[in-house]
């Protein structure tokens, strides 16, 4: 199953200027992220240093079911995501890679 790299960030524009209404709200959502790192869709989830509102989520699944796990925090949660690739992958395709610039390498000097 593919996994994929998500950079979030809190969109301070969506949120209350309660300050009690801003706790309910994050500790509502950390809340449910809790429940999806049970589930095991979210396999790492982190909140970066510092005092940024933003920080990333490890997830695995199709893109479809990624893309539902983000569209849960919508519109106080804004969304960069990536697929990733494990270091078996990664060395399972330099070859291919190397393959490919050898054989470029071979045309041009033809």
């Amino acid at each position: 199953m593919a996994k994929f790299l998500t950079i979030w960030e809190i969109d301070t524009t969506r949120m209350s200027e309660s300050p009690e209404e801003q706790i309910r709200s994050q500790t509502m959502m950390v809340n449910m992220v809790k429940e999806d790192l049970k589930r095991g869709i979210t396999l790492d989830w982190g909140m970066f240093a510092g005092g940024e509102l933003g920080g990333y989520a490890i997830c695995e699944g199709t893109e479809q079911e990624i893309t539902l796990e983000n569209w849960k925090y919508l519109p106080y949660i804004k969304f960069k995501t990536y697929p990733i690739l494990s270091v078996n992958q990664v060395a399972g395709i330099i070859p291919h890679v190397l393959a490919g610039r050898d054989m470029e390498y071979e045309r041009k000097n033809d």
